[in-house]
């Protein structure tokens, strides 16, 4: 039997881990957000919803410059890494200072936009410059493959999670700490972690290409409007109830996109298409295969899930947690191949994200009086950006190959 190439079986391994600690790591958010529907009245957890809509855009950061590190750190593993990590930290720590103060300076704005308190949208400005700094350590860890490390610092990060929003909750439903419990266990790790990586020291100096830093923070923005922006626009009247079915939707979402870092950190190393190629769709048919066993579980135990983690009242909203699911299963797919996109440069996705988060936006506009029609235009939101996506890939694919059969 011939066994399988030590590159792949690293990564079926590193895949392998990663939705196992993933799991663990996803039931304890969903613990956490669990509490805070059970323990708290309505009024906190429709304040709570909004905050956490916002705490999602506010993140997006993270998740575009450990992207973005992870590319510079994987291409120049030869370079002096040492030094670079510290200029990263410079640069990135001023950056999230200035746009904190505006976000701060802006608060009354932001805080009748999103129908939150004005005081706590400082713990949203301050979630902001932790969303610049924390993900410096992850991402060098993450270029130089060092799965596992990543994953138990992400479980660790999560059990702080869960203790902070645990004493948030014992407090009655402190919303501020309960803000925090999102962002703050991510800087503390990364001011330990940091100084101690062993990187690359001495060789050329690395290069910061801010355009291209640019160019993800807008791509993850778009991507991330379709699972975040619902929360803000959605009717106040119902935003409990539609925040009970995104909770256990987006439950779906993290399951799925567990190894995404995974997968990127792999094609970011990879040189060879065919490779990168191959790596994506593990991951893709991984991520479905999720995705769907998790949204049968839905259909079948609709009512009997709702009791044990919402709870009873939020019953009524049932008839809608299988098909949320199933639109999740499909953003997910779509997270997993934008990694790729970006991974590859393929900036002009972009357009594609830009014209979904303007329907989405148009659709809760007109379509917003009843929760029937906010679950539509999710389904319709979720539906033309998989779609879209999947032909832009397949499309992508074929250059691709074409490419490589003319030697080009």
């Amino acid at each position: 039997m011939k066994l399988l190439p030590k590159k792949d079986s690293v990564f079926l391994r590193n895949l392998f881990l990663t939705t196992i600690l993933g799991g663990i790591i996803g039931i304890l958010n969903y613990l956490f957000n669990i509490f805070v529907v059970k323990y708290t009245d309505k009024s906190v957890f429709s304040i709570f919803t909004a905050a956490l809509g916002i705490i999602y855009l506010v993140q997006i950061p993270a998740t575009s410059i450990q992207s973005f590190l992870t590319k510079i750190v994987a291409k120049n593993d030869n370079s002096d890494l040492s030094k670079y990590r510290w200029i990263a930290l410079r640069y990135l720590g001023a950056i999230g200072i200035l746009l904190s103060l505006i976000f701060f300076f802006f608060r009354y704005q932001i805080s009748t936009l999103a129908s939150v308190p004005v005081d706590i949208v400082i713990y949203l400005a301050v979630s902001l410059f932790f969303s610049f700094v924390s993900p410096i350590s992850k991402a060098f860890l993450l270029g130089e493959e060092r799965i596992i490390t990543v994953n138990l610092l992400m479980l660790l990060e999560t059990i702080l999670k869960f203790a902070i929003g645990a004493i948030a909750i014992k407090m009655g439903g402190n919303i501020p700490l309960l803000i925090l419990a999102n962002s703050l266990p991510a800087i503390l790790t990364t001011i330990f972690v940091l100084p101690l990586l062993k990187v690359h020291r001495g060789g050329k100096q690395v290069e910061t290409k801010f355009k291209e830093l640019i160019l993800i923070t807008i791509f993850m923005l778009l991507l991330t409007v379709p699972y975040t922006i619902d929360l803000v626009l959605v009717n106040e009247s119902f935003r409990a109830e539609y925040g009970a079915i995104s909770l256990l939707g987006k439950l779906v979402y993290f399951s799925c996109v567990m190894t995404a870092s995974v997968m990127f950190a792999r094609v970011s190393n990879e040189n060879r298409g065919v490779y990168k190629r191959k790596s994506l769709l593990i991951s893709l048919a991984l991520a479905f295969c999720i995705g769907i066993v998790i949204s049968l579980i839905y259909f079948m135990f609709t009512d009997l899930i709702i009791s044990l983690t919402v709870g009873e009242q939020y019953i009524q909203v049932g008839k809608y947690l299988g098909i949320f699911g199933l639109c999740m299963t499909g953003f997910a797919v779509v997270y997993m191949i934008a990694n790729y996109f970006i991974s590859q440069n393929v900036y002009g996705y972009i357009f594609v994200l830009l014209f979904v988060s303007i329907l989405q936006i148009l659709l809760f506009q007109f379509r917003n009086s009843s929760l029937n029609q906010v679950i539509q235009n999710q389904i319709i939101v979720y539906t033309v950006l998989t779609v879209l996506t999947i032909l832009i890939l397949i499309h992508r694919f074929r250059k691709e190959i074409k490419n490589e059969r003319e030697g080009t």
